[in-house]
């Protein structure tokens, strides 16, 4: 679902939620070990966060260490203070004021994993500042990146063959045919401690007003594709594709998509199937005009309501295709 997300309104909920957890968690200890943070969480990616990002927060203070009379970069003292990590790693012990914080980003990167994992993975690219992660911050990847881990895979490997920061997310993503985690699926164990309302992540691309001017229905509840095309011509409104310099009309589909619309419209349109996808959007291609593409939109999707024409994924998908067939 790579939806523009409301990150206030995402953030608010970790805060609620990360609140309302630690009580629980907390109600009769005032501490809490590593396995209670594997075991007692509802959400397993949140533990896995907590974890990966307590690791990440002390590889930084032993990076920290340094004396004039002590040699750290010794290779004998490397590997012993790999053996303390290892073994502070099964000794994990955190207070409450110390685990909220942690707790509070854990759920804040897990919404993100699962509402725009496009998102989170440009992130997770810049947090490395343009270098390719080594083996071992590889398996910790591996190890703490549970959701969309086709996805993590895909980036490890272009990691691997590219460390450059420009196009790694490119060459990762840009033959993945596999779609995102199932959105409701992932969240459902949040709604036991705090329901989630999806809506209030996710902004609309354009408002009511606009909405009314850029898609009229006919009486039967179609599309319309010529107010589309005349709305964005007249107002000057430009769509992706525009920004992106597709002038020609007959440039293909799948060229015109961005990586970002064809994860949203194969899980928000297509129920996460991307041979639905691929076929729909091959024979969009085939057609010769507009009116044969209106057609079949409307006999397949829109007249038995499988897609709301108000939902703004709807809106960019007839965008694109009004750019093409326009």
């Amino acid at each position: 679902m790579e939806n523009k997300l409301n990150h206030p309104a995402l953030e608010q909920y970790a805060l609620k939620y990360s609140d309302l957890l630690a009580e629980q968690l907390f109600f009769d200890k005032k501490s809490i070990s590593g396995k209670e943070i594997l075991n007692n969480m509802p959400v397993k990616q949140v533990g896995l966060f907590v974890l990966y990002n307590l690791f990440k927060r002390w590889k930084v203070e032993m990076g920290q260490l340094k004396s004039p009379y002590f040699n750290y970069e010794h290779k004998d003292v490397k590997i012993k203070l790999q053996e303390l990590m290892n073994v502070l790693s099964k000794n994990i012990l955190v207070s409450k004021e110390d685990f909220v914080p942690l707790l509070n980003k854990a759920i804040e990167d897990t919404l993100l994993l699962t509402l725009s994992p496009l998102r989170f993975f440009e992130e997770l690219v810049d947090s490395f500042r343009g270098e390719a992660p080594n083996s071992t911050e590889v398996k910790e990847l591996q190890q703490f990146v549970k959701i969309n881990s086709h996805m993590r895979d895909a980036l490890l490997t272009a990691w691997a063959s590219s460390n450059k920061e420009s196009n790694v997310l490119d060459i990762a993503f840009e033959g993945l045919n596999a779609s995102p985690a199932d959105v409701n699926e992932t969240l459902r164990p949040f709604n036991k401690l705090l329901p989630i309302e999806l809506d209030n992540f996710l902004l609309e691309d354009f408002s009511e007003s606009q909405h009314d001017e850029l898609i009229d229905d006919d009486e039967d509840g179609n599309i319309e594709f010529e107010t589309i095309h005349t709305q964005f011509s007249s107002q000057k409104k430009t769509i992706l594709a525009d920004t992106l310099g597709f002038e020609s009309t007959h440039i293909s589909l799948k060229s015109m998509l961005t990586i970002n619309q064809k994860f949203m419209f194969v899980n928000d349109l297509f129920d996460g199937n991307s041979d639905d996808f691929n076929k729909v959007i091959d024979f969009l291609d085939s057609c010769d005009n507009k009116e044969v593409v209106q057609k079949f939109l409307n006999r397949n999707y829109i007249n038995n309501g499988h897609w709301k024409l108000e939902s703004p994924q709807v809106k960019e998908f007839m965008g694109v295709l009004d750019k093409r067939f326009g």
